[in-house]
């Protein structure tokens, strides 16, 4: 049996394409002239996770721009541009940026408006924001959030507000210390999700204990529903103790121990993604 086979338990969805939806490609920090914190030395392209995923059955990669890359989304939009009906891209753009541009930027693969702010010394002045989530909005592109607390509820409204859709990454970013049973902000998501608006990704579940992450892709499942969660990798798994070759496959392996119904994982592997990235709608876009 192939690996694929084993791993999905010798059940594969990759006719309809498995989707993994949070993987960062970038070059090496020696390549750049003022290295951003914390850029790592060795590369990641997505041959190098292909070479993963392809393996396990996984047929499409969302791309998701890494913080240390800042506002240069370059890399993104140039892989997108060689293979736009297997990738889609979730950028970091300046609150300078025109609004008019999202939707060039939609019709070139970018399904996402991203904030990776673990290492910002500052938040945004979410005003400036303003009229690109707006924009964002009305070309279908999200706006996801990398932030916990409540500077993850304060933004999450805030974003509601100007009629976007949000994805919090991470299992919903719940307080790694206090787990998703205990964090206030944790609750506060999983009850703005109510208004069908707010999508999770099911992935980073080293973030925490393995108790916890199963606890709160539980209670996700509960609250929110297949229907607006996907599955992500995080690949390359940039933090000690992973591997960016053995990482990959275990990020796979937990959620289809923890997700057993078939019709779930196809929602989450399958279904869902295709709905919030758009995958079959480039042709519609260009």
């Amino acid at each position: 049996m192939s690996d694929s086979g084993k791993i999905w338990d010798g059940r594969k969805f990759s006719d309809v394409g498995v989707v993994d939806c949070h993987v960062h490609i970038f070059g090496s920090s020696r390549e750049m002239a003022v290295p951003r914190f914390p850029h790592p030395e060795q590369p990641a392209s997505l041959v190098n996770v292909e070479e993963l995923g392809n393996a396990l059955g996984i047929q499409r990669y969302v791309l998701t721009q890494p913080s240390f890359l800042g506002f240069d989304n370059t890399l993104i939009l140039d892989t997108i541009l060689a293979r736009p009906s297997d990738l889609r891209g979730v950028v970091w753009l300046d609150p300078a940026q025109d609004p008019a541009a999202i939707e060039a930027l939609a019709a070139k693969g970018v399904a996402g408006l991203r904030f990776p702010l673990k290492y910002a010394s500052n938040l945004p002045d979410w005003s400036a924001y303003e009229d690109i989530f707006m924009a964002a909005a009305r070309h279908g592109i999200h706006v996801e959030l990398g932030l916990t607390g409540q500077y993850l509820v304060d933004a999450m409204h805030k974003i509601l507000d100007h009629s976007a859709n949000v994805v919090i990454a991470h299992l919903g970013m719940f307080d790694a210390e206090l787990g998703p049973d205990r964090d206030p902000a944790f609750d506060a998501v999983l009850e703005a999700a109510q208004s069908r608006r707010v999508w999770m990704k099911l992935s980073a579940p080293y973030r925490s204990s393995e108790i916890f992450a199963n606890r709160a892709c539980q209670r996700i499942l509960e609250r929110i529903g297949a229907e607006r969660t996907v599955w992500g990798s995080d690949w390359p798994h940039v933090g000690p103790k992973l591997d960016r070759q053995t990482t990959y496959a275990q990020t796979l392996r937990w959620l289809l121990k923890t997700v057993t119904v078939d019709a779930t994982r196809r929602q989450i592997f399958v279904t869902s993604p295709q709905e919030l990235y758009r995958f079959g709608c480039q042709d519609k876009t260009t």
